[in-house]
């Protein structure tokens, strides 16, 4: 039976007791502050919020390097020689991880690269469904693999709501007459993936708890969503009131005891505090 690895970025926020289940090898994507470089996950992503109130300066993030992967290729093939690789990656057109597995994956054997075109928790929901995929298929082969992984990755949603456009608009993402139009008209745009880009999306015009409760509405009512893999989070300083705001209104809609997952450094930067997130894979 074919030993099979997966390895992903840190930007899946995937959850250690997610790593230690599924035996996950993540490697670090980094975030630089100032003058200085760090691991994700490193440190508390409300260090990044403290330096942009400190400095008015955003936190630049950045994939893995080709070092980065060839560094976590070459402990996986040390520990299980005749193993098989299956990295599961960030979104390839918001950074350079792709490109850093590919040129540290050249020469070597048994490395199979897919882009997942998703990130965060929908990085996380695709990695724990292919690793569920292949613990149910003992005799599965690397091409039936890539194949479930390009299959799920198009049945896999997400959808952000910030609390505030500032860090948007820091990052040159939302323009000032955006910003100051949102704020005015008490405006919430969502953020959504498509084919592997964030893009603006449905506006929700109210208070943030309404527009989380309708959020959540349209996306479960928007998608045939498998309930065991429909997920729910933010960033840091998401509200316990939200969090139980968003389990009652999910409740509301049959779907009982969501999974939770917490934003780490790379879209915490993006996102800025207090953001909500749902994510889930639809079915078949």
């Amino acid at each position: 039976m074919t030993k099979y690895i997966i390895t992903t970025e840190s930007g899946s926020d995937i959850s250690p007791h997610l790593v230690e289940r599924y035996g996950i090898v993540v490697i670090p994507m980094h975030v630089t502050m100032g003058s200085k470089t760090y691991d994700d996950g490193d440190f508390d992503a409300k260090d990044l919020y403290d330096f942009y109130h400190e400095t008015g300066k955003l936190p630049k993030t950045s994939g893995t390097t080709p070092q980065d992967c060839a560094t976590a290729f070459e402990q996986v093939f040390s520990e299980h020689p005749n193993a098989h690789i299956i990295h599961i990656a960030y979104s390839a057109v918001t950074t350079v991880s792709y490109n850093s597995c590919l040129i540290a994956a050249r020469g070597l054997e048994n490395i199979h690269i897919i882009d997942s075109k998703s990130l965060s928790g929908g990085l996380t929901a695709i990695v724990v469904a292919t690793a569920k995929f292949i613990e149910s298929n003992s005799t599965v082969t690397p091409a039936e693999i890539i194949s479930f992984v390009e299959n799920t990755r198009e049945k896999t949603h997400c959808l952000f709501l910030p609390k505030s456009l500032v860090y948007l608009r820091a990052g040159g993402r939302v323009s000032n007459a955006a910003f100051l139009g949102a704020s005015l008209l008490r405006l919430h745009p969502t953020i959504i993936l498509e084919d592997g880009y964030l893009v603006a999306s449905k506006k929700y015009r109210g208070s943030f708890e309404r527009c989380l409760k309708n959020a959540i509405k349209d996306f479960v009512t928007s998608f045939n969503i498998d309930s065991e893999t429909l997920t729910i989070g933010g960033t840091v300083g998401l509200s316990d009131s939200h969090k139980l705001l968003g389990e009652a209104t999910l409740n509301k809609y049959g779907y009982q005891n969501p999974q939770w997952f917490t934003a780490g450094t790379v879209i915490s930067s993006h996102g800025g505090p207090g953001a909500f997130a749902i994510i889930g894979i639809e079915k078949d």
